[in-house]
């Protein structure tokens, strides 16, 4: 079922947001700090990068779909019911979820992740499936990747024009496949950073063991939507960003971590809401919505940025070739290729 973020009377909302978030599902970030991440991601890649990533037109074209996730809630109950657990993973207090696989040794792929999780009496729908939407996205942003870099070789070593000329337009439409693709991906990587996207304490503690006596009203739409409009701005989030960073692991680990961060925000969280930081403008209240958005953009900067380097690995054609084997062979290899 989708999470519903009805606003009961919350203490940090300012009365002039309230219409903002009157109903329906979470939101992360809203629809300003989902185009914050992704558009300050995209200005911030590394200039190994191919130019045309880092285009103001690529920029604003990822902006544009980072929230495109959340708009699309609502187009029907397939559609709803499959996807709306891609936006969190609920983890309890041990970082599992939902009694099941630890968030930081996940199974492998979503199959083995929901089998596990039936063991348990639960399922995927029910915890959310956030980290392999994450991954599965990653995937496809290599594979286009390798794919663009087929066509740029393609469009040098067809053996006619014709072919050339052929391949040089593919080139052209795979560089607007993927921008398109890092834009809808970005809206999951941006929900990664919100902690209430991590935890069974999505909206309030919860009918849970509460020692510290957090609030138990609907924080969440408040806290990411209304909130980050009204005190969070792209440049406050890009001095924030922290610096790149290479992992040196694989994608399912690198996501793990990510997580796992975030789901340690959590309780600092619920402690600032209980001491009034979200009240108004408060410098702390700022600071830490600040803070996680631009973890969230800094964070699809490197993916993005690693999905590049990554995708020396990635496959084309088939049978399946390197695309460095096949760009390290030039006009014999290509020859030879089976698209």
């Amino acid at each position: 079922m989708p999470r519903i973020a009805a606003i009961a009377p919350i203490s940090f909302l300012v009365a002039g947001l309230l219409t903002l978030a009157a109903s329906g599902p979470a939101l992360a970030w809203g629809a300003d700090g989902h185009r914050m991440i992704g558009e300050l991601a995209m200005r911030s890649l590394p200039s190994s990068l191919p130019a045309f990533l880092r285009t103001p037109a690529a920029t604003a074209q990822v902006g544009f779909l980072s929230p495109e996730a959340d708009r699309i809630r609502g187009a029907g109950m397939v559609n709803d019911r499959d996807r709306d657990p891609a936006h969190f993973i609920d983890t309890d207090d041990e970082m599992k979820s939902l009694g099941g696989p630890a968030l930081n040794a996940l199974p492998p792929t979503r199959e083995e992740y929901d089998t596990a999780l039936r063991a348990v009496n639960q399922s995927q729908y029910k915890a959310g499936y956030l980290p392999y939407e994450m991954i599965a996205g990653y995937e496809l942003v290599r594979k286009n990747m390798a794919l663009w870099r087929l066509a740029v070789m393609a469009a040098r070593m067809a053996p006619t024009a014709a072919e050339r000329a052929r391949w040089a337009a593919d080139r052209r439409r795979r560089e607007t496949r993927l921008i398109d693709t890092i834009g809808v991906w970005s809206h999951f990587v941006g929900d990664g950073s919100q902690p209430l996207h991590s935890s069974i304490h999505y909206n309030g503690w919860g009918n849970f063991p509460n020692p510290q006596g957090f609030t138990t009203e609907r924080i969440h739409t408040p806290f990411e939507s209304a909130y980050v409009r009204a005190n969070v701005s792209a440049a406050m989030v890009r001095a924030a960003m922290p610096a790149p960073v290479d992992c040196a692991c694989a994608i399912n680990a690198r996501v793990s971590n990510y997580l796992v961060a975030s789901a340690e925000q959590v309780v600092p969280l619920y402690r600032l809401e209980k001491g009034g930081a979200f009240n108004a403008a408060t410098g702390e209240g700022i600071r830490f919505s600040t803070g996680m958005v631009a973890r969230g953009a800094a964070e699809l900067r490197d993916l993005v940025a690693m999905a590049w380097k990554d995708s020396d690995n990635a496959l084309v054609g088939y049978p399946g070739v390197k695309i460095t084997d096949l760009e390290n062979g030039g006009a014999a290899a290509f020859k030879t290729f089976n698209e």
